[in-house]
Order: C-alpha cells, then structure tokens, then sequence
C-alpha cells in the first residue's frame, strides 16, 4: 500500500489528461471521475491535483475558463489543447513501454540456455 503513492503521483499527469480529452472538466469532477474509473482504488486529494493541473496549464497542455454555475457560483472548467493531446499520446506510448518492461522483469524466467550463457 505504501508505494501506491508514488506510481500514483508519477502518472496523475497522465491520469488528468485522459480524463480531459472525453470532456471540459472543473477539478472536484475530475477527482471524482479519477475515482471512479479506477474502482475507488486511486483517490487523489486537492493539494495533489491542482498543483499537476497548475503544472499542464504551465506547459499550455490545458487552459481553463470560468463559468457560472447558479446565480452567482463560478466553477473553472480545465480544456484539453491539442499540445496536450499530442503530449497525451506521447505519454501513453511511454507508459506502455514501461509497463511491458516492467512486467517483463517481473515475470522473467532465465531458461537453461541463458543461465549456461550467463556462466560462461
């Protein structure tokens, strides 16, 4: 459970972007949608995700807009640009060559003519 952490931070910017690119979103929603997708398994509090919402806005991947809710209440609603599409890409390519690559160390098993390799 302790290391949960730290795979979640590394791809909360993925995570956000996935999110965004079905539609406009304000941050309590993409929280919620986060948890949701993810069978209650990632739950990913505010102080976590504005700073990765402020960081894609930095990097012009999102932009946001107010919009008034009720009379009075106003929300700011986060937009996927097309940087940040071509970034989504990019990072789902890398994240699938890092789990195969994962997954390969962990299920590895050295046959009889590697093992005789590696002693040689």
């Amino acid at each position: 459970m302790k290391y949960r952490d730290g795979f979640k931070k590394g791809s909360l910017e993925l995570l956000v972007l996935t999110i965004l690119s079905d539609k406009d979103c304000y941050g309590y929603e993409i929280s919620q949608l986060l948890k949701e997708r993810s069978n209650h398994i990632i739950s990913v509090p505010e102080g976590s995700l504005y700073p990765a919402l402020y960081k894609l806005e930095e990097n012009e991947y999102i932009s946001k807009e107010k919009k008034l809710v009720g009379r009075r209440r106003e929300r700011i609603y986060y937009h996927l640009e097309d940087s940040g599409r071509s970034a989504l890409k990019e990072m789902e390519q890398a994240y699938q060559e890092i789990s195969e690559g994962i997954a390969s160390i962990l299920n590895w098993e050295e046959t009889d003519e590697q093992r005789s390799q590696t002693v040689s």
